[in-house]
């Protein structure tokens, strides 16, 4: 990746960190339907993972994150993980989150 690029990127990425998600109400049955159907594959029903490489959300790990870069990593996705651009809507993924996050 040239010097150009990176610094576009790390600029992109830094303001997709601060800017505030449109508030919404949070709906735990949609997104523990949503969670069942797109994420429980990798992270389990229980949040115990499944593959080796995803995060266990039920020890919580990486949930601390602020919601605007969740939403972005689950969007763009990462390392083994899909992207969900164009499948899931903000609003839908926060909901997962949510769930998630209850998830012990």
């Amino acid at each position: 990746m040239s010097s150009r690029l990176a610094v576009a990127v790390l600029t992109l990425a830094a303001a997709v960190s601060v800017v505030p998600l449109e508030a919404h109400a949070i709906d735990l049955m949609r997104g523990q339907r949503i969670y069942n159907t797109h994420c429980s594959v990798c992270h389990g029903l229980n949040g115990v993972p499944v593959i080796q490489q995803a995060p266990s959300f039920s020890a919580k790990e990486r949930l601390m994150q602020p919601d605007a870069v969740l939403v972005q990593s689950v969007k763009m996705g990462k390392t083994v993980m899909p992207p969900f651009m164009g499948i899931l809507k903000d609003d839908e993924i926060l909901d997962a989150l949510q769930y998630a996050r209850m998830l012990r």
